[in-house]
């Protein structure tokens, strides 16, 4: 016997509840899923006491997803997608950074692989919200044909303070019939982030930003 319920979300990978003043209002707000306008009824929000609660069947089905009440329990079934959503957090997490250098080689791989999620990361949140849509625009594949980075031999790590380090190095730059046709030059400023802590990108400087083909997130060298 199936049954519509009501459930108060604290946290979902699908969307964001809103809670707080900000929502303290005598009438209510749209609801906006992936930049798409709902209407307020959609999913028959309610503010109770500063925090919105909308129905968990329409919104597990509008992920195509399926919700039953069985058993006194709630059984949600989501689709695909979300397990693919939950792999690749998982392999964000795993590609997290212990050191300062491990960030830099980390990036450094997503370079010469030509990974975009590689690369983004090794970033810090602030640098990945600048950059997530150039990524996404370039199906999450940069650089280009050739030249591309080839193995870097040797980084100096010059430390800013506690939390704060730098990293350069040389790259050469390898066209498959030619080898070795020059060198270019890159500048990674790498700082502790997150809790627990992790060591991630924060700015990506190069002597030539477009050496390589499509290199996102990178600015010119001062």
């Amino acid at each position: 016997m199936k049954k519509r319920f009501k459930v108060l979300m604290v946290t979902c990978s699908a969307f964001v509840l809103i809670s707080g003043s900000a929502v303290a209002m005598t009438s209510l707000p749209q609801i906006y899923i992936n930049n798409v306008e709902y209407s307020n009824s959609y999913g028959k929000l309610k503010i109770e006491k500063g925090t919105a609660m909308i129905s968990l069947r329409t919104m597990v089905q509008l992920f195509k997803g399926e919700v039953e009440y069985k058993d006194h329990g709630i059984y949600i079934t989501l689709p695909e997608a979300t397990h693919l959503a939950r792999q690749v957090n998982g392999l964000m997490n795993g590609l997290a950074a212990t050191t300062p250098e491990e960030a830099a080689n980390t990036w450094i791989r997503g370079v010469q692989r030509r990974s975009g999620p590689t690369q983004y990361a090794v970033m810090t949140s602030e640098l990945q919200k600048k950059t997530k849509q150039e990524f996404e625009d370039n199906s999450w594949v940069t650089g280009g044909s050739s030249p591309h980075m080839g193995t870097v031999t040797k980084m100096d790590t010059k430390t800013l303070s506690a939390d704060k380090v730098q990293i350069s190095f040389s790259y050469p730059l390898l066209v498959p019939a030619d080898g070795i046709i020059d060198y270019g030059k890159a500048v990674l400023t790498i700082v502790k982030a997150g809790d627990p802590e992790y060591w991630a990108i924060s700015e990506i400087s190069l002597q030539d930003p477009g050496d390589t083909g499509i290199m996102i997130g990178a600015n010119l060298t001062d």
